[in-house]
């Protein structure tokens, strides 16, 4: 079995008030590793999403993502096609790691609005949780940064999904 470890991004409204109801944020990103059982890495996949609703960038996220107006207006894939290619690409044996459940919180919305079937999803692995279990077990959630600080790993510098 492999593990797919991903991360997204998503785009918001730039005025609050114009937020299509039921859609919190519009993925814009999806970043992926897939690693073996031993947590080798074999494989990364990187997908800029044309998002349908919120596609005028946000200041904000392209500020935290540096995700631009033209990466997403040139992106090859909407969506639907996106998450198509991300299931060929992982494979039939694998479960899903995120850091925290907002991914896939976010993940379920916009399967909910674009209307993407999500019976295909695998096991759910939350590291975030699984860090304050096994490392800290202090009953709390920690930030990425501090975790990689407390494993003396540096951190990237930009937000991005992959």
């Amino acid at each position: 079995m492999d593990y797919i470890i991903m991360d997204l991004e998503w785009n918001q409204p730039i005025v609050p008030k114009k937020r299509i109801k039921g859609l919190h944020g519009d993925i814009i990103q999806i970043g992926a590793l897939k690693v073996d059982e031993e947590m080798n890495v074999k494989e990364e996949l990187n997908i800029t999403v044309k998002p349908k609703y919120y596609y005028r960038m946000n200041h904000n996220v392209q500020e935290l993502t540096g995700i631009t107006q033209q990466m997403i207006d040139s992106a090859e894939y909407d969506l639907s096609a996106a998450i198509d290619e991300l299931r060929a690409w992982a494979g039939d044996d694998y479960s899903f790691v995120t850091w925290s459940f907002s991914d896939i919180s976010m993940l379920l919305n916009n399967f909910e609005k674009y209307n993407i079937d999500s019976n295909w999803l695998p096991e759910c692995y939350d590291a975030q949780l699984m860090f304050d279990d096994l490392e800290m077990q202090e009953g709390r959630s920690y930030a990425l940064n501090y975790a990689l600080f407390h494993f003396n790993e540096r951190p990237e510098s930009s937000h991005d999904a992959l």
